[in-house]
């Protein structure tokens, strides 16, 4: 006969009862205060071993006895099959280290490469119509927080503009919903900005750092770029996705509710990753060749963007936004090599 102390709980008030059990046999007696009760072994069902943490015994009638863990109650009827798999991992350091180990090896194959993935696969099956909304809105809140100011340029030299730009994107998979914007750059300075849903917008510094009209093409086809290979929804979707997988899991509507309505601000604020600006880049020069022009011009308005940058010190430039490299310029030159002749 073995007794183990521990504590009773009744099930009908949270307050421990000092108590006792007692092994006879196939049977096990409990005494706690004025409660002594007898039941069979295989009337009990014991709390899996976890750590050194006490064990539960739960008891017909939804009672409770709590006590250390003590090599008896392994003759009881478990809880779970697998607890002694469970105890033996749970006392091996080096089994939870290889475990974290592991975890975060698969949330960084995860970030790097499951994300992107799952992004790109998410963005091509959003309509661009769908986008839409979104790229006026975010247009919209840009125009409000001052970002970009109303432009100054003469309506002829929009017109200048448009006509190149739409010939350049007009049989296109996205052409019939490209719309271009022109605003005096504010902040923003010399920049060009690629939207949801085909609003491209080129600010007024832009168009006066530009020397010739291939040039404003090279930095606009780069902006197509990103629209027809998705990046801004690519962008979102992975620089958020952990946001909203967390408020998904936690059932948090205000949350989810928070990260849709705040989906323009995101976009606005959105900077594209390496990998994306020289996809865009080859994007850019394939069209720029395929439409007449040379890539050359891409080269060019990246360097003169590169030592305005240089001189002015301006964060908010589209070097900044849209970093240059020595190697993105010797990829538009090596682009150019085999291009000659331009387009009108």
């Amino acid at each position: 006969m073995t007794t183990i102390e521990g504590n009773y709980f009744g099930g009908s008030y949270p307050i421990a009862v000092p108590a006792s059990i007692t092994f006879r046999d196939r049977e096990v007696g409990l005494a706690a205060g004025s409660v002594a009760a007898c039941y069979k072994a295989d009337q009990l069902k014991v709390s899996p071993r976890v750590g050194s943490t006490c064990r539960f015994v739960t008891l017909p009638g939804g009672g409770q006895f709590e006590c250390a863990d003590h090599a008896l109650l392994d003759s009881l009827p478990q809880e779970s099959r697998s607890e002694g798999l469970v105890a033996w991992l749970e006392q091996r350091w080096a089994v939870a280290l290889a475990g974290v180990a592991l975890m975060f090896v698969i949330l960084l194959v995860g970030y790097f490469f499951g994300l992107p993935a799952a992004a790109k696969h998410v963005a091509y099956r959003i309509p661009l119509e769908t986008e839409r909304s979104l790229g006026y809105k975010t247009l919209a809140y840009m125009d409000k927080r001052k970002w970009l100011r109303p432009t100054s340029l003469d309506f002829d030299i929009q017109e200048k503009i448009k006509a190149p730009f739409y010939r350049l994107c007009s049989d296109l998979p996205q052409g019939k919903y490209y719309h271009l914007e022109f605003r005096n750059g504010g902040i923003l300075g010399s920049n060009a900005i690629a939207l949801p849903g085909g609003f491209i917008i080129i600010t007024d510094e832009m168009v006066e750092t530009a020397e010739e009209m291939e040039e404003l093409m090279a930095v606009l086809a780069h902006e197509i770029g990103h629209v027809e290979l998705r990046h801004t929804m690519r962008s979102v979707l992975q620089s958020s996705a952990i946001g909203v997988i967390a408020a998904a899991v936690t059932s948090d509507a205000a949350t989810i509710s928070a990260a849709v309505t705040g989906l323009p601000v995101l976009l606005a604020q959105t900077k594209y990753s390496r990998d994306f600006e020289t996809a865009a880049d080859d994007y850019a020069f394939a069209l720029l060749e395929q439409k007449g022009y040379s890539p050359q011009a891409f080269a060019t308005i990246m360097e003169r963007l590169s030592q305005k940058h240089d001189q002015n010190m301006r964060p908010t430039a589209w070097i900044s936004t849209h970093p240059v490299t020595s190697e993105r310029v010797e990829r538009a030159r090596n682009a150019a090599a085999g291009t000659s002749g331009s387009a009108n």
